[in-house]
């Protein structure tokens, strides 16, 4: 599997990730287009899409920070769910990585969300019980409660708000002015 970063919207294979990424996740979790132009300027966020043999495989959207790797978005294209390519593109992921990792899963509170759970945990995921709040992708937006997992060990309530407080207005800065109202994690 290659990992190609794309620093803007004209690379030939941007519209087809971001058609996936826009069926992949809910309008809440997402950022809107322009936003999206924005971010890619940044040189800690990453915008990866993963292919094999030239085919068009997904994507993970990741933020590089010194002490820790914050996945925002992982998705393999839906021809291709439950035949292993996650699982490849993940640990293959966790193996280069080098330094802890973070992502935020739903709370599961449905069988989709526990499969998704199970999913990371097999890859040695850890659930945190911490309380989080994602900040809004939009203006006006609002925060959607998730919970953290994270690689290889779980994170204490203190590190649980330090992202928030420190990352937060990092990966949110084209909608969170205000760093002061930027994290309501405790």
């Amino acid at each position: 599997m290659k990992y190609t970063r794309i620093k803007n919207t004209e690379h030939p294979l941007f519209n087809q990730a971001w058609n996936l990424y826009k069926k992949s996740f809910p309008p809440e979790e997402r950022r809107q287009l322009r936003t999206q132009k924005k971010m890619m300027n940044n040189p800690l966020y990453h915008f990866e899409i993963i292919t094999e043999k030239d085919k068009f495989i997904g994507l993970i959207l990741w933020w590089r920070f010194e002490k820790v790797i914050y996945i925002e978005h992982l998705a393999t294209s839906p021809r291709l769910r439950g035949k292993g390519y996650g699982v490849r593109i993940l640990e293959k992921f966790v193996r280069d990585s080098g330094i802890p990792l973070l992502l935020e899963v739903e709370h599961p509170t449905v069988e989709i969300n526990k499969r998704r759970i199970d999913f990371y945990r097999r890859i040695g995921f850890v659930l945190n019980e911490h309380a989080y709040k994602h900040p809004p992708y939009k203006k006006g937006g609002e925060y959607v409660s998730l919970m953290l997992m994270t690689y290889p060990v779980a994170i204490t309530e203190k590190e649980n708000k330090h992202f928030c407080e420190t990352y937060h207005p990092v990966i949110h800065e084209f909608v969170l002015k205000d760093k002061a109202k930027a994290s309501p994690c405790p």
